[in-house]
């Protein structure tokens, strides 16, 4: 049993993103991903449905889905927890899949990235907008030495935290059925 484990935990730790590793995959998903919607052009759910298999590996999103619900994700039961991070999962990635028609052959290029302590590492990369640059900061955190993204700060908005504020009004004045009737057509802007 222990030859099991020690098997098991040697896998997890080859696919696990290491500090020193993480600008230089990003810049190489980034470039990937503009290839797939120069590839792509039109078919936006292609695009996304490729550009997630790049990405989903290094996004938590259960620890997003947690941090935009804040106090209230401790109130809910496990089975609502796995619900709710199930929908938030899928209206995170629709909203992205939405947003993909904005893309105008733009060029997305890392520029540094910054360790905020020990468990904490943001990146920083741009984007040139009607001649400005503008940045995307990816948030990565460290669980057991696997860094992974549980925050994207796009133009300066956090969208944990555009999500925490729709959900928490949301929730003030209704229940978890209401959040997750109305999670479908949240839209973050």
């Amino acid at each position: 049993m222990k030859k099991i484990f020690l098997i098991l935990a040697l896998v997890l730790n080859v696919f696990a993103l290491k500090l020193d590793e993480i600008e230089s995959l990003m810049q190489k998903n980034i470039d990937k991903s503009l290839e797939i919607l120069q590839n792509t052009k039109g078919d936006k759910k292609e695009a996304a449905k490729e550009i997630f298999k790049l990405f989903d590996h290094i996004i938590d999103y259960k620890l997003m889905a947690k941090l935009s619900l804040s106090k209230y994700y401790n109130n809910l039961n496990k089975e609502e927890q796995e619900k709710f991070t199930q929908a938030f999962e899928e209206n995170l990635k629709k909203s992205f899949t939405d947003k993909l028609s904005l893309y105008k052959d733009q060029i997305l290029k890392v520029k540094y990235g910054e360790e905020k302590n020990k468990n904490r590492y943001f990146l920083t990369s741009s984007m040139i907008i009607d001649g400005e640059e503008k940045n995307v900061i990816f948030k990565f955190y460290n669980q057991n030495n696997d860094w992974l993204i549980y925050d994207v700060d796009v133009l300066g908005i956090s969208i944990i935290q555009t999500y925490r504020s729709q959900f928490s009004d949301i929730l003030e004045n209704g229940d978890f059925n209401t959040l997750m009737k109305k999670i479908k057509d949240i839209n973050i802007d």
